[in-house]
């Protein structure tokens, strides 16, 4: 006995009903494609943060040691250099923390600025010209200064899994190029 083919009809309900499928796709695509896509705004505003917390340190590091020798920059001179740099996505310059040290110690005839990070003043150190007596006779060098920066940042769109902040770094050493 010869079968026959089937109908148009008979073929679509042995195939199946697929109304509904789209939007199952859907469904299930569209949790990864916001997560690409916040991911990508998240990396944008922290790489936005970054860069500006690496040139405000960089900048402020810079000034400190080629400064004007007969008014050179003090420990709270290179704090506002530091902050008038800072500007980024989501970025407050009063959040930053930075700390001004020196590669050759801080010891009690140091013009350090000490060894904590701050947020508007190195107190009792404010005045301290870091580069003072940078350049060591005995060995013919001149001395270091290191600049540093932190800032914890709030990360703009956080998914459950994540860490809703992170800790920005950046960190200047430059030669001193003057000794008072």
């Amino acid at each position: 006995m010869r079968r026959l083919a089937p109908t148009r009809a008979r073929r679509r309900s042995l195939a199946g009903d697929d109304s509904g499928a789209a939007a199952v796709e859907f469904a299930l695509v569209v949790p990864l494609l916001l997560l690409i896509v916040f991911g990508i705004i998240n990396f944008g505003v922290l790489f936005s943060q970054q860069v500006s917390i690496n040139n405000a340190v960089r900048e402020g590091a810079r000034r400190a040691v080629v400064g004007d020798p007969s008014a050179p920059r003090t420990c709270d001179g290179i704090l506002a250099s530091v902050r008038n740099e800072l500007s980024g996505l989501a970025l407050n310059p009063a959040d930053v923390q930075i700390k001004v040290t020196q590669d050759w110690g801080t010891g009690s005839d140091s013009n350090g600025c000490g060894s904590a990070f701050v947020l508007a003043s190195f107190g009792a150190n404010a005045g301290k010209v870091p580069c003072k007596g940078s350049y060591d006779a005995t060995t013919n060098t001149a001395r270091s200064l290191i600049v540093e920066a932190k800032l914890v940042s709030t990360i703009p769109v956080s998914f459950p899994p994540f860490p809703t902040t992170i800790t920005l770094t950046s960190k200047a050493v430059y030669r001193c190029e003057f000794s008072v």
